[in-house]
């Protein structure tokens, strides 16, 4: 159920549960009735000896005392009532059946009298303590010829009480639920705390520690988030330090054998060492990219003027001789890095250009985010390796020749900026054949709901 997922509903429920098994068993101590004769008779019918007495109390009564006698009898856990004959059967009762144990009882009691008992449907008259417990109506002839019918109730004192009882187990659970909520709350808004600490932590590498407040286990539990927090940054900031090291070091390589191939005698080789040397550049460049994206949030978000982006890509891709399609539609702004942006649409379109033939861009906004689509006609991937392609390295062609695909960084690199912006990154099959790359991005608010302007 909805109303019982989190933590504070299903607390406040076994609670409530709780108190109320509380209270009706409190209920049902005090009015059943005890093998002993304690407790409150209600909705009883009178033992067989009880009847005999009203039964001879109205036979020795005279007419005009009739009246005052019945109300006197009506007065207690009884509804007496005198017609002139037996009334029509209940709907809900049967006759009782005289193989009932407790049946012989009113038989004895009422011998040489026209009766009748009325018992609920599937019950039987015990013998013993209640016999009558199960009945619902008792019916006897006078000798005058008139019937007296007694039917079973609840006192007015009971009833009366029961109004009370009910009343204020209603404000006691009305005031128990507003304790109970109030004290869950507190308990649990640590809780709550805790959980949107560590979402933000999982995007967010340099957020605020989180403070510590609620109860000795909150703060303990809180202690050791700090704690798992600062061990996780400083692992990702001494992989990317050294990374980068490792970058520069290589780097200052790069360079006397990009000069080194100057030397060489035959163009071809120099030619073919200078490529490789510019890839192994690339290679550093796109491992570092990716680790300093992963370690946080990106930096530098500012609004964006995405089809402008998309078309500027596309002009720039006509100088080269690539054809780049830009679907129509509105102008949308996005809140991330230009740099960032143009590196993801390099990425994506250099990817599809290489698989996919002719390219489509195709840019929509829904909901507060953008979605900007990279589509081509290539042959696609399976869905085994669409599932695994954006992992750091996996590519969609399985061998490492670097002049069938690149390092496998492209789509990682990708949703590590897009994700640093909020956003996401997406592939799917086309129908017809062919994928679609879609870059998910968040969209700069505009007029009064917005709340101020868009952040830098």
């Amino acid at each position: 159920m909805a109303l019982l997922d989190n933590l504070s509903s299903r607390i406040a429920a076994i609670l409530l549960g709780g108190l109320m098994v509380l209270l009706m068993l409190g209920a049902a101590l005090l009015i059943w009735p005890s093998d002993s004769g304690g407790g409150v008779r209600f909705y009883q019918l009178p033992q067989p000896a009880e009847a005999v007495a009203m039964v001879e109390a109205l036979d020795a009564s005279p007419p005009s005392a009739r009246p005052a006698v019945i109300r006197a009898l009506g007065a207690g856990v009884i509804r007496a009532a005198l017609d002139a004959d037996f009334p029509p059967p209940l709907s809900r009762a049967r006759p009782a059946d005289a193989r009932d144990p407790g049946y012989a009882s009113y038989a004895r009691a009422l011998a040489g009298r026209d009766w009748r008992i009325e018992v609920r449907r599937g019950g039987r008259l015990r013998d013993g303590f209640m016999p009558g417990r199960a009945a619902l109506r008792l019916s006897v002839r006078l000798q005058d010829g008139s019937v007296l019918t007694l039917r079973r109730r609840a006192p007015e004192a009971a009833r009366r009480y029961l109004g009370r009882v009910i009343l204020a187990c209603a404000a006691l659970l009305a005031v128990t639920l507003l304790m109970i909520l109030v004290a869950v709350r507190q308990t649990t808004r640590p809780v709550e705390s805790l959980a949107r600490a560590v979402a933000r932590f999982g995007d967010d590498l340099d957020a605020a520690p989180l403070p510590p407040g609620g109860p000795r286990e909150i703060r303990e539990l809180s202690d050791a988030f700090n704690t798992m927090r600062g061990r996780i940054r400083g692992l990702v900031d001494e992989r990317t330090r050294m990374l980068a090291a490792i970058a520069h070091d290589l780097r200052t390589y790069l360079t006397r054998l990009t000069l080194r191939t100057e030397f060489i005698a035959d163009p071809q080789q120099r030619e073919k060492a200078a490529k490789d040397l510019a890839e192994m550049s690339q290679l550093l460049d796109d491992t570092l990219l990716f680790a300093r994206q992963e370690a946080g949030r990106g930096h530098g978000a500012r609004p964006v003027d995405a089809r402008a982006e998309l078309e500027s890509l596309a002009a720039l891709r006509a100088e080269l001789g690539q054809i780049l399609t830009v679907a129509p539609g509105p102008a949308v702004t996005v809140l991330v890095s230009p740099v960032a942006l143009r590196r993801m649409l390099n990425n994506l379109v250099d990817n599809a250009f290489a698989y996919g033939g002719a390219v489509t861009l195709e840019l929509e906004a829904a909901g507060g985010e953008a979605r900007i689509a990279v589509l081509d006609r290539g042959p696609g991937l399976s869905d085994a390796i669409l599932d695994r392609v954006t992992a750091p390295f996996a590519r969609g062609e399985g061998s490492r020749n670097r002049r069938t695909g690149g390092a496998g960084l492209g789509l990682s690199i990708v949703q590590a900026l897009a994700q640093a912006h909020g956003g996401r990154l997406i592939l799917a099959h086309r129908d017809g054949g062919g994928l679609a790359a879609t870059v998910v991005l968040p969209t700069v608010r505009t007029g009064p709901e917005a709340g101020g302007d868009a952040p830098s």
